[in-house]
């Protein structure tokens, strides 16, 4: 995993924050398709950037100094997509992880679907791919009102197949290469004899910057480490259009260098200080983030920006229950009455930034294990008993309890 951006916290904004900007687009890029929010998208949209936070806030606890990068916007999706095969008290525990309690299953699943139809007609510019797919064992009979939400609300692919086939693995893990444009490799290692299904959200995003960087401008410059050190890395320049704000609670400049017709934007946080880098994540909510960002200014001016590359994979599944996620209660996914519980997240993402623009990608997996109540013998009434040498089989010992008393 590349090493060189150790203080800077950057991520791609799938949903546009409020920020003032000039009228002037490039004239041969498309006129973004425009609506106002709904309610409850507005609310899954906002809970879904907050959801990015806490995220990256656990990751930061497991991981505190190393690079990441993660699409919440996929991880949320794929928990989502679980939480409708959950019973009552589990799907109350999801919604509450996902920051959507106010919010009804069924007006989350609608939202959700209108939600992603609107950010892909925001730029056509963008290449955008959001994919969903649930995978089971034909050992297993999935329940029909659980595949029809997946179908109607996620537009996912629903798969039947051999779990013990190394074929399955294969055409699964070609399925996420395909929507991911190739940048997803082998996400999925092995299928374990106890696992059911999974439930697979990909995505995929490549944007050009609105203005671009000459590739013959890039020249090695200084990069400040959390660490006091500092390194020499390949850095971007150009005069461009950004926009700039400061928080002073965070203590950190905020810098959004846009995509495309401006629908889209790299979004950058970089504290006063590059050693206050970790911890970061967690004092940031999307109020704080809209509100400064509301009064950001437009500046054309050099910008110096690092070309880099992140590769990052990990099994989210401990961050995600120490944040409240069940691990069990999945009654609603197949006919057959079996005790099923969340085997693993595994969560696995691309991320290139260069002159032209950027390329990133991401995978979600959610494995769905069989389970049982934890195997015991007991010994409760009389009994004889022997000491014996196993191998020969001659007994030393014997007797009989009736009562241990």
């Amino acid at each position: 995993m590349s090493k060189q951006l150790s203080i800077v916290l950057l991520f791609i904004s799938l949903f546009t924050f409020s920020t003032s900007c000039d009228e002037a687009t490039q004239a041969n890029l498309p006129e973004p398709i425009v609506r106002p929010l709904s309610a409850s998208e507005a609310e899954i949209a906002s809970s879904a950037n907050n959801f990015t936070f806490d995220l990256m806030a656990e990751i930061e606890n497991e991981q505190p100094n190393e690079n990441y990068f993660i699409s919440s916007f996929s991880v949320n999706t794929a928990l989502s997509m679980l939480l409708n095969g959950a019973d009552q008290t589990s799907q109350d525990e999801f919604m509450e992880v996902l920051g959507l309690s106010g919010l009804s299953v069924e007006q989350m699943n609608e939202s959700y679907r209108s939600l992603v139809e609107y950010i892909y007609g925001l730029d056509n510019s963008v290449s955008l791919n959001v994919a969903n797919s649930n995978w089971y064992s034909d050992q297993f009979t999935i329940k029909q009102d659980f595949a029809d939400v997946l179908t109607t609300h996620y537009q996912a692919d629903i798969f039947e197949r051999n779990f013990g086939s190394e074929a399955t693995l294969n055409e699964l893990n070609g399925w996420i290469e395909e929507e991911t444009n190739g940048k997803i490799k082998n996400a999925l290692e092995s299928i374990s004899p106890d696992e059911v299904m999974f439930l697979i959200n990909a995505i995929y995003f490549k944007a050009n910057w609105t203005s671009q960087f000459d590739p013959d401008a890039t020249n090695e410059t200084t990069f400040l480490l959390a660490n006091g050190q500092s390194v020499e890395v390949p850095t971007m320049t150009a005069k461009v259009k950004h926009w700039m704000a400061y928080d002073e609670t965070l203590k950190a400049q905020i810098i959004e260098l846009p995509y495309g017709n401006e629908n889209y934007a790299f979004t950058m946080i970089m504290p006063d200080s590059p050693s206050d880098i970790n911890g970061l994540a967690a004092k940031i909510d999307v109020n704080t983030l809209n509100n400064t960002l509301a009064d950001s200014t437009t500046y054309v001016r050099e910008l110096y920006l690092p070309k880099f590359q992140l590769e990052f994979k990990s099994n989210l599944k401990n961050v995600l229950v120490n944040m409240g996620m069940p691990l069990g209660g999945l009654n609603n996914l197949f006919k057959e009455e079996r005790p099923l519980a969340i085997s693993k997240v595994i969560h696995q993402s691309f991320l290139e930034v260069n002159e032209e623009g950027s390329e990133a990608a991401a995978v979600t997996i959610i494995g769905i294990e069989t389970t049982s109540v934890s195997p015991s013998t007991r010994v409760n009434q009389p009994f004889i008993f022997l000491i014996r040498e196993r191998n020969s089989g001659t007994i030393l010992f014997s007797g009989k309890l009736l009562d241990p008393r």
